[in-house]
């Protein structure tokens, strides 16, 4: 009787801490750890594990009873042909119907396990989002006696928690990138750019290093969309987008700025090395071609400015950059400017 009273207590203490992760929206992989901590404990489980398949390729979570640490296992598997095609087969399907039996063979499931499991008892739960399947928790009993049909419930149970709170999770990430992502181009928005540049600055400051930002507008695109219209415009803005994030690192921020302006930052590089970078944009831009268009009819210019010659504010920074695009659009586009060339030409 205790022991189902601790059994019980666990798996309630559980699922409101599952409740509470759904509705804040965490990792995944948070959810998965404390889904298999609970099963291991109220199912007196030897060993559990979580099978996700994770596009074409299959990501197997394991807890086990006397593990040292509460983080599970996680490990890819390439090589499980038999289990992986079942779970592909069974996500296309239309409808995943609950209690209806799992057509997977227990030799492919233990060996997917990577686990010596004798003749012990297994028992699994399918993690079904949205009426398909994506997911497979399993437990495996730890003294070999037969499990209860109650044991089957409250795994299934679990499982479909874990499935809720994963489709959350994964949810308020879609709509966190939505928030800082412009809809057209799929590059970062307005907002996240000057909220990037806060903290670069702060970051630059603390190192004592520097970066520089690229502003670069697409020339004459107005005429471009009054001949060709606005849907291939916008899939000029597409291109464009495509090619400065090709030319640049991971670490570097690209932006939409304005309706033909992006923006681009550039962490720990000095101007000379922005130049460079921004130039070969602009070559590639002038050679791309864009909607079987000849090669050259888009183009684009560019200012550069860094920090901190040029400011200690994103709205100094982007002016000194947007005063270098002004003088590249000035003399002749299709070209690029930087502070220190625009002081130049300015003594």
């Amino acid at each position: 009787m205790k022991k189902l009273i601790r059994h019980r207590d666990i798996l309630f203490s559980t699922l409101s801490e599952i409740t509470s992760l759904i509705v804040a929206g965490h990792d995944k992989r948070m959810i998965f750890r404390k889904v298999l901590e609970c099963s291991i404990h109220v199912l007196d489980a030897e060993r559990v594990f979580l099978l996700e398949l994770d596009g074409n390729r299959l990501v197997r979570y394991s807890r086990g009873i006397d593990d040292g640490s509460r983080e599970p296992k996680i490990d890819v598997l390439d090589e499980t042909p038999g289990v992986l095609g079942w779970m592909i087969k069974e996500t296309e399907q239309d409808v995943f119907q609950p209690g209806r039996a799992l057509g997977l063979d227990v030799p492919t499931l233990t060996r997917s396990l990577g686990d010596d499991t004798g003749n012990r008892v297994i028992i699994s739960a399918p993690l079904v989002a949205k009426t398909s399947m994506f997911g497979l928790l399993i437990a495996i009993h730890r003294s070999g006696a037969l499990y209860a049909p109650e044991d089957v419930r409250l795994l299934t149970l679990l499982a479909n928690q874990a499935a809720i709170a994963v489709e959350n999770a994964l949810l308020y990430q879609k709509l966190e990138q939505e928030a800082i992502t412009d809809g057209l181009t799929s590059v970062y928005n307005y907002r996240f750019l000057i909220s990037s540049l806060e903290s670069e600055i702060k970051r630059a400051r603390r190192f004592k290093q520097s970066f520089s930002f690229v502003m670069l507008d697409v020339d004459n695109l107005k005429s471009y969309n009054d001949r060709h219209g606005h849907l291939s415009g916008s899939q000029v803005l597409k291109e464009i987008a495509t090619i400065i994030k090709a030319s640049c690192r991971e670490i570097d921020f690209v932006s939409k700025y304005g309706g033909d302006e992006f923006g681009v930052l550039l962490p720990q590089t000095r101007l000379a090395g922005a130049e460079k970078v921004t130039r070969r944009v602009v070559d590639c831009v002038r050679e791309h071609c864009f909607d079987a268009q000849t090669p050259g009819l888009i183009t684009c210019s560019a200012g550069v400015s860094s920090f901190p010659r040029d400011g200690q504010t994103p709205q100094a920074i982007i002016e000194a950059a947007d005063k270098a695009l002004y003088q590249a659009k000035r003399t002749g586009k299709n070209t690029v400017v930087t502070t220190e060339s625009l002081i130049e030409e300015m003594a």
